[in-house]
């Protein structure tokens, strides 16, 4: 990935990290965003499986990766960050303790089809339990990526939209590790895609603009769509083209994305992610009456100055996890 295009996805780090924040921001009388929340969650996973493969792809088909290597990188990037705030949740909320911290230190959550377990403590922590699975089996997914698995891939998935009651939607087509795996796939087949074909792009900005549109109506018709359909194929269509071509860095809309402060907030999206429910829940509890624009504002510079906090002091200076992951501080990935 060229030092442009890695500007342009940080940029959209933040954007959709930030759908997932005003999703979570339920103001009385106000509508809430849902359709932030899932498309954002569907936007991470897919870019993961294309930055992985883009990062990790060439040696593993050169026969030069290495799992051990790779795999400390990967729990370096979410366990310290993971731990920390589920600390910080259990200080603030003083929790019940029982089984369930077990299964959610270990980011095995999200295997349990059951929301007390899923969503216990630091409830957003259920993404980094898919992510987890979706690290351990990457480098047997970007082998065997091809039209063929492609089509069983969605095969599966389209049985289990079928079978699945809507009673499990949340349970099993949101939070279950097993179905998150296709975005995570799709993100690798877009990879393979991507990296045969990529070139220049015929009216570049003319189709940045029609991809953001469509991005639009996608959230706009997200309330009246099947929930089956609203967990992630309501996006697929339109992410992964937003993947493929802002990637690129050719038009008007991916130069407007180069904005400095874009890309300074763009490299907290991960402690944004995992610190905004806290700040949020917090404030909504000591301030309730404050407006709505007052309230947002707060919540928003608050978990933007915590993450920032967590980023410089906690994450580039945890040295018990370099040394564990064989790796300087200074390459430590803080993206999600």
């Amino acid at each position: 990935m060229t030092n442009q295009s890695n500007k342009t996805i940080q940029a959209l780090r933040f954007i959709f990290v930030m759908m997932i924040f005003m999703s979570h921001f339920h103001y009385p009388d106000v509508p809430i965003f849902d359709a932030g929340g899932d498309c954002g969650v569907a936007f991470f996973f897919l870019l993961s499986g294309f930055v992985l493969s883009m990062g990790y792809g060439k040696k593993i088909d050169d026969k030069t990766f290495s799992f051990n290597r790779y795999f400390k990188r990967r729990l370096f990037k979410i366990f310290p960050l993971h731990l920390l705030c589920l600390v910080i949740f259990l200080i603030v909320f003083r929790p019940s303790i029982d089984h369930r911290l077990l299964l959610n230190v270990l980011l095995l959550q999200s295997w349990v089809p059951d929301g007390d377990y899923y969503f216990s403590y630091n409830a957003v922590s259920w993404f980094l339990s898919c992510l987890l699975f979706s690290y351990v089996v990457f480098p047997f997914a970007y082998r065997h990526a091809n039209k063929r698995t492609l089509l069983v891939v969605l095969g599966c998935y389209i049985a289990a939209y079928v079978l699945i009651p809507y009673s499990k939607v949340n349970a099993l087509l949101y939070v279950s590790p097993l179905i998150r795996f296709v975005d995570f796939f799709l993100g690798i087949m877009l990879y393979k895609v991507f990296s045969s074909r990529k070139g220049d792009l015929t009216n570049a900005s003319f189709v940045e603009l029609s991809l953001v549109v469509l991005l639009v109506m996608a959230l706009i018709a997200y309330p009246y769509t099947d929930e089956k359909l609203r967990n992630a194929p309501l996006y697929w269509l339109v992410l992964l083209p937003i993947i493929y071509v802002f990637t690129q860095q050719q038009g008007v809309v991916s130069r407007c994305l180069q904005w400095q402060g874009l890309q300074w907030l763009g490299a907290l999206s991960m402690p944004i992610f995992m610190t905004h429910p806290i700040v949020i829940h917090t404030m909504f509890h000591f301030f309730p009456s404050l407006p709505y624009a007052v309230l947002l504002a707060a919540c928003f510079t608050i978990t933007v100055a915590l993450s920032w906090a967590i980023d410089h002091f906690y994450l580039r200076n945890s040295l018990f996890f370099c040394n564990f992951a064989r790796i300087k501080p200074k390459q430590h990935s803080k993206q999600l």
